[in-house]
């Protein structure tokens, strides 16, 4: 009989919800472990049943003194990123066959890295993913699809925005009060919208990959810095890429914009598509047009708690080789890559 895939979630916050929801939606066996006995109790008797109905009595919630150890096929760190690469080292060592590290996969002076990098390289059989889950997103699988086959021929340019205030972020976080009761209003720690909206870099940079751009070669990047309490945090980032095609594209996040703009655009040179995300309460939108043909908008299907059941479909195949991870992309590569960006940002801006 076959055995059933084993998950430990380490962070009992809001995205660790998400992926411990998900996770049983596939059927998989689940493990919580939070250093906070109230982040774990909230979890059970609020986040939870208030989100998917009820509290899922299979879930084992643990603090880290009673922790298990090895013999998990998956272990996802859903931590704050100025404690993710210090876990993320210790998880190696328990030799999980998949290590999904959140987004932003650290912080902005990259601490830690390193030294993950060299113990990675002796678990070979560890796959590690970051988790950038709209870009296996059904609208944008389908999307990435069609610039593999140059639906609308040459793309000649790639623009992403992710632009969202985030009162989203705190009504999902009730029991914080603002930016400087969390990491997210701190840009070092790996917040504000370089870091938390990091999804705009990630999707422009996979999409450029698909699209036959070659690796970025220049970047400007500018940002607006505010002040709050303790806090400081970038409110607005702006990325100017460049690839080794000659191929120029924009990215822009911020914490500010509402309502909420998560859109992507490529332009061929036979017509263009667009994704528009969360664009009505049914999902997101594609629109596309190839030259000579009638305008094509197309809703698919999504609520929230899907973003997080395509990235476990999503690590399935990889772990049933379906896919390799040289071409998921959720592969540490290419979270890597977009962290350097973001740091490299912040040291022309003189942070």
């Amino acid at each position: 009989m076959k055995m059933k895939t084993k998950v430990k979630v380490i962070g009992a916050g809001s995205i660790g919800n998400h992926l411990t929801q998900a996770s049983r939606r596939m059927g998989w066996d689940v493990v919580v472990v939070d250093a906070d006995p109230k982040a774990l109790e909230r979890m059970k008797n609020e986040i939870y049943p208030q989100r998917y109905g009820k509290w899922d009595e299979s879930i084992k919630l643990y603090t880290p003194d009673k922790e298990p150890k090895g013999g998990f096929d998956i272990i996802m760190i859903g931590t704050p990123p100025d404690v993710r690469m210090k876990l993320a080292l210790e998880a190696l060592k328990e030799n999980p066959k998949l290590l999904h590290l959140e987004k932003p996969l650290c912080t902005p002076d990259m601490k830690g890295v390193l030294e993950f990098n060299e113990e990675l390289k002796k678990h070979p059989g560890t796959i590690v993913v970051v988790g950038y889950d709209n870009a296996v997103g059904s609208a944008l699988v389908e999307l990435a699809g069609m610039l593999e086959k140059k639906t609308f021929g040459e793309i000649l340019t790639l623009d992403v925005e992710f632009r969202e205030h985030w009162r989203g972020i705190f009504s999902a976080h009730s029991w914080l009060a603002g930016p400087w009761e969390t990491y997210l209003g701190y840009w070092k720690r790996g917040g504000g919208a370089g870091g938390e909206h990091s999804h705009a870099l990630h999707l422009w940079k996979y999409l450029a990959d698909v699209s036959g751009f070659g690796g970025i070669t220049d970047v400007k990047s500018f940002f607006d810095f505010k002040k709050e309490r303790d806090a400081e945090y970038d409110y607005l980032a702006t990325f100017l890429l460049k690839t080794a095609s000659g191929k120029v594209g924009r990215v822009i996040q911020d914490v500010i914009t509402f309502p909420v703009k998560k859109w992507a655009r490529a332009q061929g040179s036979n017509g263009f598509i667009e994704w528009v995300g969360n664009a009505s309460p049914e999902g997101d939108l594609l629109r596309y047009q190839i030259e000579g043909s009638e305008m094509v908008e197309k809703m698919v299907a999504k609520k929230r708690p899907d973003d997080f059941y395509c990235e476990t479909l999503h690590y399935k195949d990889l772990l049933d080789g379906k896919i390799k991870l040289a071409d998921s992309p959720l592969s540490l590569d290419r979270g890597l890559e977009v962290m350097k960006i973001i740091s490299e940002g912040y040291k022309a801006a003189g942070k």
